[in-house]
């Protein structure tokens, strides 16, 4: 407990010591700015036993259920603590919530910005895990992001499946394409970090969630969304 540190000190003492003294002030920033993100977390149920429960391999649905989200058979919990079917028990909060996890995004984004910058006058021999810390970053960002994603899907969907007239509809789904299209290379770019770092996208009591496999089988469940189901029910709006 002697000498007595400070968390700043400390923090200093960390940041030299894993990206070199030169690199370390423009941590410290970064890290500042990643702390300044978290109190614009929304912790709702919905949100933990979705998408921030699996991160970018959490699936858009349309009407159509998919086939079961993929497990391993020996997971202590697997899927059995997710729900694929989004359904916010405060549909009014929901702009709300985007509203504060894009200025999550900000502060993080902000963040990232220092350490990429830090990461290029870090000394060679500590380049691996500080490039770890940037994947962690790089991927927390697309969990985020999925999850407004999510939330703005549901919003669209909603709108969309009360929509009776089929200009209405026809500009609804434009709007659901161009998301799920953002969505798809959202979960797409956490493949390479994922294949990184074998710890991205891995829990305990569920094994792999969020790993290639999974990313890719998001990916196929929203082409078929994006190809298929909704043309098809655009089809039928207004007739």
């Amino acid at each position: 407990w002697a000498p007595e540190t400070t968390t700043e000190e400390m923090a200093e003492r960390i940041a030299v010591r894993d990206f070199g003294a030169e690199a370390a002030p423009l941590v410290l920033d970064c890290w500042r700015d990643w702390s300044t993100a978290w109190p614009f977390y929304v912790p709702t149920n919905e949100d933990q036993y979705g998408p921030f429960r699996v991160g970018p391999a959490y699936p858009l649905l349309f009407q159509d259920e998919p086939e079961e989200f993929p497990d391993a058979p020996y997971a202590h919990f697997g899927n059995c603590i997710l729900t694929t079917h989004y359904n916010p028990h405060q549909p009014a909060d929901v702009p709300t919530e985007i509203g504060l996890l894009a200025k999550f995004l900000a502060h993080w984004d902000a963040g990232l910005a220092k350490l990429e910058q830090a990461l290029t006058v870090t000394p060679a021999r500590k380049q691996p895990e500080a490039q770890r810390m940037l994947g962690l970053g790089r991927f927390i960002r697309r969990c985020v992001q999925t999850t407004i994603n999510t939330k703005r899907w549901w919003l669209l969907k909603r709108d969309l499946l009360a929509a009776t007239d089929a200009t209405a509809a026809a500009a609804l789904g434009a709007e659901l394409r161009e998301l799920g299209e953002a969505e798809i290379a959202n979960a797409a770019g956490a493949i390479p970090l994922v294949e990184a770092d074998s710890r991205l996208g891995w829990e305990p009591s569920m094994e792999y969630m969020s790993d290639r496999a999974h990313l890719e089988w998001k990916v196929a469940q929203m082409r078929r969304v994006l190809d298929e189901e909704l043309p098809a029910y655009l089809a039928g709006v207004g007739k």
